[in-house]
């Protein structure tokens, strides 16, 4: 009876882990519970006092660059692909990968500092996204952790260039410190805000399942350096979500990267059709966090090719229906901690 139990109790155990795990062992949920992206708002928060300001700056912004000063999609270009891969396989293709601008890759990657990192399991068939960013994401189901890559090229099929990469489970917080410990602490991660590109991703499995439950990625035309132009340091974040910052803009009417966004909590969103409801339900539970620039004011789609084959194409008039709702209906929440270098 007793080799019975322990029998049952394993079974049960390998039920719990593999129900984690879609079909295709691609985690259900990714990032830890404790991670910033997978926290809600909550009913209370403090919204910071230029909130108002900040979405005018960004409509102000685009209208001058005539740009449509709505929500914008990035879905065809400018976001990552996430390939799957099995590195258990004795088959799989393993890659290098150098760092073309003559720098190493961060320390915890890169402890050596040779530019370069070895036996990577990519596939010879995968490809970035096809814009100057170049973004992959690679998740291995065998050891249940991500690959992720900026600026990446094949030279052949076993040696490749990338600006930037990063590894780390399917679990993990998803945050790194402010100016992250190391002599490279601007080559940590692959967004601008040093934050990993699967944070905040829409992907397509779960669009298809109707189960979107956490916070997005913004990009935005005017993302800050520092509020004040007289003040000590050269630039600022938010903390923990942002760990560098490629902001440029002046002024407190700028966000800060790493800080969160909410679509107002009280705007009725009853008459949306079912994607894009989806979608304005996270923004207003979970919010997103500004994470990078960009000419619009955009959210990402995980890349599942150009418009003209895109499967986001079957949503594509569904979601844009977000684009009616006015930026002014976004609140910036207020930055508890904000790091300084």
């Amino acid at each position: 009876m007793k080799y019975i139990l322990i029998i049952y109790l394993a079974i049960l155990c390998v039920k719990w882990s593999n129900s984690q795990f879609t079909s295709t062992g691609f985690p259900i949920k990714v990032l830890s519970d404790t991670s910033p992206w997978n926290t809600v708002i909550g009913p209370s928060p403090t919204y910071d006092s230029y909130s108002a300001a900040m979405m005018t700056r960004i409509s102000s912004i685009l209208t001058d660059n005539n740009i449509s000063p709505v929500l914008g999609f990035a879905y065809y270009q400018w976001t990552a692909p996430i390939h799957l891969i099995d590195s258990s396989l004795s088959t799989v293709n393993r890659i290098v990968i150098y760092q073309p601008e003559n720098t190493g890759y961060h320390e915890t990657v890169d402890p050596l500092n040779t530019q370069r990192i070895e036996n990577l399991p990519v596939s010879s068939t995968f490809n970035p996204d096809p814009m100057a960013d170049g973004h992959m994401i690679v998740f291995d189901t065998s050891l249940k952790e991500f690959h992720e890559f900026s600026r990446f090229k094949w030279i052949n099929s076993t040696y490749a260039s990338a600006t930037r990469y990063d590894r780390f489970a399917y679990n993990a917080i998803g945050t790194y410190p402010a100016y992250v410990p190391g002599t490279r602490w601007w080559m940590k991660s692959v967004r601008g805000a040093g934050a990993p590109f699967i944070a905040g991703l829409i992907r397509w499995d779960e669009m298809v399942r109707g189960d979107l439950n956490h916070a997005l990625a913004f990009s935005g035309p005017v993302n800050r350096i520092k509020a004040l132009s007289t003040s000590p340091w050269t630039t600022e974040l938010c903390t923990p979500v942002a760990a560098r910052s490629d902001g440029y803009a002046l002024g407190p009417d700028t966000i800060m990267e790493g800080q969160r966004l909410q679509l107002n909590p009280s705007l009725d969103i009853s008459s949306l059709p079912p994607k894009a409801k989806l979608i304005a339900q996270a923004l207003k539970t979970y919010g997103g966090y500004m994470v990078d620039n960009a000419h619009g004011f955009n959210i990402y789609f995980e890349y599942k090719g150009p418009y003209a084959t895109s499967s986001w194409n079957t949503y594509a008039s569904d979601i844009g229906t977000l684009a009616g709702i006015p930026l002014s209906q976004f609140r910036v929440i207020s930055c508890s901690t904000i790091a300084t270098k």
